[in-house]
């Protein structure tokens, strides 16, 4: 039986931003079995700043989150 993937994607940095979120996100993780993926973006490549991230946040800044469980836009800033 293979798993389904996750339904919500956190895209990330090890910022203090970045970190707030994926602390938040273990903690829900820890209390109620929340399952997502993680996205490390690369910032010496300037990924943050490539098409395919600013259709996820068009502010193009970390941490962003898709939430394919909900309808909606693709994916939205967090902080």
């Amino acid at each position: 039986m293979s798993e389904s993937k996750p339904a919500i994607t956190l895209y990330t940095v090890t910022t203090p931003n970045g970190r707030k979120v994926s602390v938040f996100l273990e903690d829900l993780k820890a209390a109620y079995g929340l399952q997502y993926d993680t996205y490390k973006i690369d910032f010496s490549k300037n990924e943050q700043k490539e098409p395919w991230f600013i259709k996820i946040n068009p502010n193009g800044r970390i941490p962003a989150i898709i939430d394919r469980s909900r309808g909606g836009p693709d994916g939205f800033n967090v902080l």
